[in-house]
């Protein structure tokens, strides 16, 4: 790894541009269904698939890091607010479209959002049997009562 990356901390700024990069590439594909249907999906996609090559043990021992870290906690901040961005893009579509309630904030929104993504990584890192629809099985009516 040291061949590629001068640090731990360049190899972790790294990683988590890729992670950024892989699921704003999700985000922009094209999606023929609804905005919450969009917007599950990508949530649910967050939790379930984290990003190549970012497992979820890997995923919370780099927000511990960025924590402890000023330097890795600006780069995770920065990539965290281009990642809220986009998914309150989507929220903004679906706002506008009608199809969310115009009081929402999007980007406080985001926040609620992550939260639950980071939690839910947490606990799948923790459990690797935890499975989103099959524990979580509301998942999508708490979403529809946040955005609906």
């Amino acid at each position: 790894m040291y061949t590629y990356f001068k640090s731990k901390d360049e190899l972790i700024r790294a990683t988590v541009l890729e992670e950024q990069n892989t699921a704003l590439a999700a985000h922009n594909e094209p999606c023929s269904g609804s905005f919450f249907d969009r917007l599950c999906k990508q949530v649910v996609s967050c939790i379930s698939d984290v990003g190549y090559s970012v497992t979820h043990h890997l995923w919370v021992e780099i927000m511990a890091e960025s924590a402890r870290n000023p330097e890795l906690r600006e780069a995770f901040i920065a990539s965290d607010n281009i990642m809220r961005q986009s998914i309150a893009g989507i929220i903004a579509q679906g706002i506008a479209a009608g199809e969310f309630r115009r009081d929402i904030d999007p980007q406080a929104l985001t926040i609620i959002l992550f939260a639950f993504i980071d939690g839910l990584i947490a606990r799948k890192a923790i459990n690797p049997a935890f499975s989103l629809e099959t524990d979580v099985p509301a998942f999508p009516d708490l979403m529809s009562k946040l955005l609906k």
